[in-house]
């Protein structure tokens, strides 16, 4: 025991700086929410959720693997990280159009209802996250941290600041709350080109060629498209929440799920050096066998100690932050704490599997998880609401642990 405490605080020391990015996030998407969720009624705090559900699914479409295969052939070859950076960043504006116009689609045939402006609002800025996490992972494959927390943190401090005088001091309206929230993440964007910049990582259009998009697309593809089946398994449930139930059935999920998910910052800190180690270490099986069963067993304390206490203490937390208003989360926080150790795992299996680039094994696991969560929710959803998602989840995750760690095994042993 006193060994794994001993791993734990050297991983700590070494990723402190993810450590407080995440904090970072988590801290403050859960006090936006919180802030919304109680100020507007549940109808409104459900369509927010539904547009941010939206946009980051059609984003994560046109992710493509671009993000972490950019860091991980930065971690391999820095000394050609402007190009690398430059063509993938390139790659992303062109994508531009097609995330706009798909989203709008979607949301008029099955959203309508919602106010356009919010919808415009919303997708303006998970877009700019988008630019904002490309340029964090190009800082991520340097191995520079330090950078990242101040750009990242700067702006959202900001944020926070005018957001909570515009909501509580000034009674701004919701579409002038998303718009500083617009304006932070740009500035953001700004101060991480920045720092890029500083490290002699610079964007230029002259390093990109539309003919370069195929190859890069080769080798990320599978990986991308990994990622959207975990994005949307992720995500799918509220969609189909709002859809075949309402939106405030939806609003009742997120906030348990989101304190589900939140708890994840327990872990989630070791994981991001962690694939850039395992990307260096990938050829050398018995280094990645012991990387393995050193982060497994921390997790596993990790995950079992924050799963007892979010089941234990799911009523107090929802009282606490959410008032009585969302009693029915309650619940589904309890039903969510039974899958937090499955979620800890399947995280770690699948940053290994990538690390190692085995990208079309995690494509594959993920592409079934998500079949397996849309076929069970549309089935459940209509009769039993909230509760079969959350069960579902849960299953989820556990499925894709077990079938990640069968595979990880086979690779690791012959």
């Amino acid at each position: 025991m006193k060994s794994i405490f001993n791993k734990y605080i050297s991983a700590f020391a070494q990723s402190k700086y993810v450590l407080l990015i995440n904090i970072t996030d988590k801290l403050f998407s859960f006090v936006i929410l919180l802030l919304l969720a109680r100020n507007f009624p549940t109808e409104i705090y459900g369509q927010v959720i539904t547009l941010f559900s939206l946009s980051m699914i059609f984003i994560t479409i046109f992710d493509l693997g671009l993000p972490i295969y950019m860091q991980r052939e930065i971690s391999v070859n820095p000394s050609n990280a402007s190009v690398t950076f430059s063509k993938v960043f390139s790659a992303n504006l062109i994508f531009f159009a097609a995330y706009m116009g798909l989203g709008f689609t979607i949301y008029k045939l099955l959203y309508p209802t919602i106010p356009f402006l919010l919808f415009l609002i919303i997708f303006l800025m998970i877009y700019e996250s988008s630019l904002v996490t490309l340029s964090n992972k190009a800082l991520s494959g340097l191995n520079d941290f330090k950078s990242q927390f101040i750009a990242f943190t700067l702006p959202r401090i900001l944020i926070l600041i005018f957001f909570i005088a515009g909501l509580l001091q000034m009674s701004l309206e919701l579409n002038s709350l998303m718009l500083i929230m617009l304006l932070g993440f740009l500035l953001n964007l700004i101060l991480a080109l920045f720092f890029l910049k500083k490290i002699n990582v610079k964007f230029t259009l002259t390093n990109f060629s539309i003919n370069d998009i195929t190859p890069i697309l080769k080798l990320s593809l599978p990986l991308g498209i990994a990622v959207i089946f975990n994005f949307l398994y992720d995500k799918i449930d509220v969609l189909l929440i709002s859809k075949l139930r309402d939106y405030s059935e939806a609003a009742f999920y997120n906030v348990g799920y989101g304190l589900f998910k939140g708890a994840s910052l327990s872990f989630s800190f070791l994981l991001v050096p962690g694939f850039t180690k395992v990307s260096s270490i990938n050829k050398n099986k018995k280094e990645v066998n012991l990387f393995f069963k050193d982060y497994s067993r921390i997790i596993i304390i990790i995950c079992v100690i924050f799963s007892i206490i979010l089941y234990f203490s799911s009523e107090f937390l929802i009282k606490l932050l959410y008032t009585e208003k969302f009693l029915n989360s309650i619940t589904v926080l309890k039903i969510l704490s039974l899958g937090f150790v499955a979620l800890g795992l399947n995280n770690l299996t699948g940053i290994m599997l990538n690390g190692m680039g085995y990208f079309k094994v995690v494509m594959y696991i993920t592409m079934y998880g998500l079949i397996l969560n849309i076929v069970l929710n549309i089935a459940l959803i209509p009769a039993y609401g909230i509760i079969a998602a959350s069960i579902i989840t849960v299953l989820t995750e556990y499925f894709i642990f077990f079938t990640e760690f069968y595979y990880l095994r086979k690779i690791l042993l012959y």
